[in-house]
């Protein structure tokens, strides 16, 4: 970017150009509708990602169930995670 490009009125004494609060970026012409499709991908992102969160819960833990009754011995290392989870915090 050349001295030319850059607005004094927005420019930092490190060089680095700085949007005024409030105001929308230049090429942004209608940044509402960018921010409400924005964030309604978000919004399906996050869904998305909330499902398949909770899908492999279920069988990370249908799968252990199923391993512990195979070999009861492996509650032992299922007790110690869940006793570590809860201590996390």
């Amino acid at each position: 970017m050349t001295n030319n490009d850059r607005n004094p009125a927005t420019a930092t004494a490190t060089g680095i150009l700085e949007a005024a609060p409030g105001t929308a970026a230049p090429h942004d012409k209608d940044s509402k509708k960018g921010e409400d499709s924005k964030k309604n991908k978000d919004t399906k992102k996050n869904k998305a990602q909330w499902r398949a969160a909770k899908a492999l819960a279920y069988f990370a833990l249908i799968f252990t169930g199923l391993m512990v009754l195979a070999e009861p011995w492996l509650l032992i290392p299922v007790a110690a995670l869940l006793l570590a989870i809860s201590l996390w915090d």
